[in-house]
């Protein structure tokens, strides 16, 4: 059985970011250079350039989050590295959607689906979120699950990269929140992904949670599938410079990697490339609109769904296509199941097909 590490950060901004450089130095390092080499596959930019155009975003969040910039430094400081490889870690996504040759390379291979499930659906009245982790299996990137107590906000619990700051996660106040990557036309600078959603798992009231996805430039095309123990369920499509919504009028919520926006569908250029989106996502809908037409909806539910091997390697549990090139290959890296109502996250450590479900547990 297979276990991410589990790091206890508190205090300060800086405080905990050094807490944490210090913890997992090897591997921020490890992860910066497995960056390096994709973001060269993908965006066409050496090491100097990617960590140059890594250093740009320092500005932007000295501007709209100035307190993440101050984690961020404290974890360049703790790892011993530069500021511009925490910088990178962070923005990998953004960089690798940088325009090449004129193209935006398509940075939505990761091929995520995310589920959502209210109260009125749930055998036990609960709030479930999940998703499976789609990745680059030659990236080999040290994963970890941080719990996050900082002063004056909720704790948090978030699953990521070793040198980022957040991604998949709940908080103590009952917050949950899902990633999905998508491609787009609109391109734009920004704040990076992971650090929109680090703000957003700073906040309590639903509200200001997802003031915190509108109020800042975004630097990708994203989805981010959120719910609340409360028993809202929500999903944001944004782009840089647009963003809709979709609400969860039977109960649940269904994303993959496209657009559903008929506002911003128009746009995507992700669905040229993937060869599997569209196919999840009504394997995914079919199934969990079935379980929910009963109240059947549960954690047995969410993981029998996020084991589902339909369609081969490209299904919801995903597993390397060796006819693909190597820096090409995706597969289900992690799978995570939130119970906000009980505050608890299980997370599978690897193809949940192969690796059980972990329980980790916030205080309300």
């Amino acid at each position: 059985m297979h276990r991410f590490e589990l790091i206890e950060l508190e205090g300060e901004d800086y405080e905990r970011g050094h807490q944490y450089g210090a913890r997992v130095a090897l591997a921020i390092q490890q992860n910066v250079e497995a960056y390096v080499r994709l973001i060269e596959s993908y965006a066409g930019m050496g090491r100097a350039e990617a960590l140059e155009a890594a250093a740009a975003f320092e500005s932007v969040l000295e501007e709209h989050t100035p307190s993440l910039l101050l984690e961020m430094r404290g974890i360049a400081d703790g790892a011993a590295c530069a500021l511009a490889d925490v910088l990178l870690l962070n923005a990998r996504s953004e960089l690798m959607g940088t325009m090449c040759n004129g193209v935006a390379a398509n940075h939505s291979a990761g091929e995520c689906t995310a589920l959502a499930a209210g109260p009125e659906v749930t055998t036990a009245g609960q709030v479930l979120l999940g998703q499976n982790w789609d990745w680059y299996t030659a990236i080999e990137a040290e994963a970890v699950l941080l719990h996050i107590r900082q002063p004056g906000k909720p704790d948090i619990l978030t699953l990521t990269e070793a040198g980022q700051v957040g991604t998949i996660g709940m908080n103590s106040a009952g917050l949950g929140v899902c990633l999905n990557f998508l491609s787009h036309v609109d391109q734009g600078p920004g704040v990076p992904t992971r650090v929109i959603l680090r703000q957003m798992l700073g906040c309590a009231p639903l509200g200001a949670v997802i003031r915190e996805a509108y109020r800042v430039p975004r630097g990708g095309d994203v989805n981010v599938l959120l719910a609340h123990a409360e028993g809202e369920c929500l999903d944001l499509e944004l782009t840089p410079s647009h963003a809709d919504f979709l609400y969860a009028d039977a109960g649940w919520l269904v994303h993959a990697n496209h657009y559903e926006s008929a506002r911003l569908r128009g746009g995507d250029t992700g669905l040229a490339t993937s060869m599997s989106t569209l196919a999840r996502a009504a394997r995914a809908r079919r199934l969990l609109s079935a379980a929910a037409a009963r109240g059947e909806v549960s954690m047995e539910i969410y993981q029998t769904i996020l084991r589902d091997h339909a369609y081969g390697a490209y299904a919801i549990c995903r597993h390397a296509d060796p006819s693909e090139p190597p820096l090409q290959q995706t597969a289900t890296l992690a799978s995570v199941v939130m119970d906000l109502s009980a505050r608890t996250m299980y997370v599978a450590a690897g193809q949940p097909c192969q690796e059980a479900y972990q329980g980790y547990t916030l205080a309300g």
